[in-house]
């Protein structure tokens, strides 16, 4: 029986989801790691600040080509309310539904929140927009890349590489598969 695939794991909004009017705010500097979320009036709208975004370029195309050899799965801060509307976005878009794992209440902040079930589930590596998490993650994950945004280019990094697309990770995925499989030892 052929090994499971490894897992790969993808935030949405500014990987996967264009951010609203094609901006990605925030620089993601100066975050505490520690403490609880605010629960905001962000948290209250988000159901209704996700419906009318389109995919980020070559995402579709990229998330096609990277599940061929890897199990993929979407690791989002997006409040665990938005769960159906979230999987009529990845139908309308996608064509499918992949496994979501969406953060149940606003206590835990997002980067704490992607931090525990990243470890929960060891993926290979994970896709990340924020230069916080990006950072955290890159501490304990084989590899973590960051989409090129402007505001996280301050952003460098042991583990951390740099994208401009999903489908620019290929080459460095498909290295460190071969690196962790066992005819590799």
């Amino acid at each position: 029986m052929p090994p499971s695939p490894a897992i790969l794991t993808f935030d949405l909004d500014g990987v996967l989801c264009r951010p609203p009017f094609g901006i990605n705010p925030g620089r993601g500097r100066g975050k505490e790691r520690a403490g609880e979320g605010t629960r905001n009036l962000l948290w209250r709208t988000e159901r209704w600040r996700y419906a009318l975004r389109r995919p980020m370029p070559g995402a579709r195309d990229g998330l096609a080509l990277l599940q061929q050899s890897f199990e993929c799965h979407v690791l989002s801060a997006r409040a665990l309310d938005t769960e159906g509307l979230t999987a009529r976005w990845f139908e309308r878009y996608f064509g499918f539904v992949p496994v979501m794992h969406l953060r149940p209440d606003w206590r835990e902040k997002p980067a704490q929140f992607k931090v525990r079930i990243l470890q929960e589930l060891a993926p290979l590596a994970h896709f990340e927009d924020d230069p916080h998490t990006a950072e955290w993650v890159a501490e304990f994950l084989p590899a973590v890349f960051l989409v090129d945004w402007w505001r996280n280019r301050w952003l460098q990094a042991e583990r951390v590489h740099r994208i401009h697309q999903l489908s620019d990770a290929l080459p460095t995925l498909h290295q460190l598969a071969e690196s962790r499989s066992p005819a590799a030892d």
